[in-house]
């Protein structure tokens, strides 16, 4: 094995785990303080108002770790062209269909939704218009969110389940 490979495949983990845990960790962070907020009278809009830009700064950080992802499984790719026939080419095809949909979801909510919800941050409390948009930025943000969370542990998982290579 190339050093060039192991290191795309350390980087992977490392991205993968970051995206996995620090995105599962941002969310429960949230919902704690949110509901703590909410517990002691604040609005709950006011509590994501105050949470968001734990999201924000987290954005940043989950799109450079989707770029070493996407970096990482194209040199596996790579060296594993002469390699995708045997019995788990589904399960590394897999894994990479994963990997991709995981930091497509992660660019999306970084480039397309935080943008969009910072802007409307900025005048919701005296806009309802942009109250709407934030609250609708939001809803999507969930599920884009839970979109990176969900194929970055698939990713992580599928090698586990039989993307290693078997010799008979």
């Amino acid at each position: 094995m190339s050093p060039l490979y192991t290191f795309a495949r350390i980087l992977r983990l490392i991205s993968l785990a970051m995206l996995f845990g620090g995105s599962t960790a941002v969310v429960f962070s949230a919902i704690v303080l949110i509901k703590a907020a909410t517990a002691h009278g604040m609005a709950p809009l006011d509590a994501a108002a105050i949470n968001a830009p734990v999201f924000i700064e987290f954005s940043k950080v989950a799109a450079i770790f989707a770029i070493t992802l996407v970096i990482s499984e194209a040199i596996e790719i790579k060296g594993d062209l002469h390699n995708l026939e045997g019995r788990n080419h589904k399960w590394r095809m897999g894994r990479y269909f994963a990997s991709i949909v995981c930091a497509v979801c992660t660019f999306i909510f970084a480039f397309g939704v935080v943008p969009q919800m910072q802007q409307a941050m900025v005048t919701m409390k005296t806009n309802e218009a942009a109250h709407k948009e934030f609250q609708r930025m939001h809803e999507m943000s969930r599920i884009i969110f839970s979109g990176t969370i969900a194929f970055a542990l698939v990713s992580l998982v599928i090698p586990a389940l039989g993307g290693r290579k078997v010799t008979d």
